[in-house]
């Protein structure tokens, strides 16, 4: 009996041990910490309400921040979301409101654009061997020179009233968009964890040489992350076109900075070769929650800004002794 009690604590404590090594946990003791601290500081927090508001907010940087996982688990890096998210936008708007398209029509030209946005990025990466800090710096002005070209600084309205179908309750009062943001939580997950290609990302990300010298692709693997992040950047630029019912052109504006923040404090390493999809998902969440807190203290918008520049450092220094612990290892 003793001997059955002293095995059942040693589990108990490995147990304990494996969830304090995980690398969502920087991301997930904070969130638990932080939405206790709201929830007794006010009450309303626990409102269905503002839930789903919350979880809707926090789907738009987790689908976009999907694409971020791969980029930055494969070694590259992406500063062009936040454009793509909002030429996204302007191209789903002039399909419909000025060309007169179909709205399934323009969805689907819409996603194409966005696979090849992330392509051009691919290619700028991978092809011309451009740094991708550079290459995607560029791009991110010029998607945004798109944005203020194609629409001359004016907004997009009235977009149809069917394209807000796909942000409407659908069961229990969930949105389709959180209900999609579960449904890509499962496919990514299994795709970065149990496939092939999701350890080919992983393995690039860790050793591209080595990789590369194992008969692996890499070059292909990386340009196929951004094709990945250009799709999933888009949808979210479809997602909150049909929220807000109309194209507005600064969509977007410091959008990658909080999707990569995300992804960051979720455990996703800036140096390449680990991450999860789980991770980023709690990172987007603990952004979220942190912003609704802000707002139900009544915190200045400008001292945002500030709190996530802290953030971000306290994130990359994180991440830092983490490569550092497991150079040692």
């Amino acid at each position: 009996m003793r001997e059955a009690e002293l095995a059942a604590g040693l589990q108990r404590e490995n147990m304990f041990k494996r969830f304090l090594k995980m690398r969502e946990i920087g991301a997930l003791l904070p969130l638990i910490f932080l939405v206790i601290l709201i929830s007794i500081v006010n009450k309303s927090f626990y409102s269905v309400g503002n839930i789903i508001d919350m979880l809707r907010s926090a789907t738009y940087l987790f689908i976009a921040g999907v694409g971020i996982t791969f980029v930055l688990v494969s070694g590259g890096l992406d500063l062009s979301i936040g454009s793509q998210l909002a030429l996204s936008g302007v191209v789903l708007g002039t399909l419909m409101v000025v060309l007169r398209l179909p709205v399934w029509l323009s969805i689907v030209i819409t996603l194409i654009v966005g696979a090849a946005a992330g392509a051009f990025n691919g290619v700028l990466v991978t092809v011309a061997r451009i740094p991708p800090f550079i290459a995607t710096l560029s791009t991110y002005y010029l998607y945004r020179g798109l944005v203020f070209g194609i629409t001359k600084g004016s907004p997009i309205t009235p977009v149809p009233e069917s394209l807000g179908l796909l942000d409407r309750p659908f069961l229990f009062g969930i949105n389709n968009v959180i209900l999609f943001m579960a449904i890509l939580l499962v496919i990514s997950l299994f795709v970065l964890q149990k496939t092939r290609y999701g350890r080919y990302v992983i393995a690039t990300g860790g050793n591209e040489e080595s990789t590369r010298l194992a008969g692996i692709k890499t070059s292909k693997i990386k340009f196929t992350t951004y094709v990945i992040t250009g799709i999933l950047a888009f949808i979210a630029g479809i997602f909150f076109t049909s929220r807000f019912s109309s194209v507005q052109i600064n969509v977007g504006q410091g959008f990658e900075l909080r999707v990569i923040t995300a992804a960051i404090i979720g455990g996703v390493s800036l140096f390449g070769g680990f991450g999860t999809v789980l991770g980023t998902l709690f990172g987007s969440l603990f952004m979220v929650v942190l912003e609704n807190a802000l707002i139900m203290a009544r915190v200045s918008p400008y001292w945002k800004q500030a709190l996530i520049g802290i953030i971000i450092i306290i994130a990359v220094m994180i991440d830092i002794v983490r490569q550092k612990k497991l150079s040692r290892e």
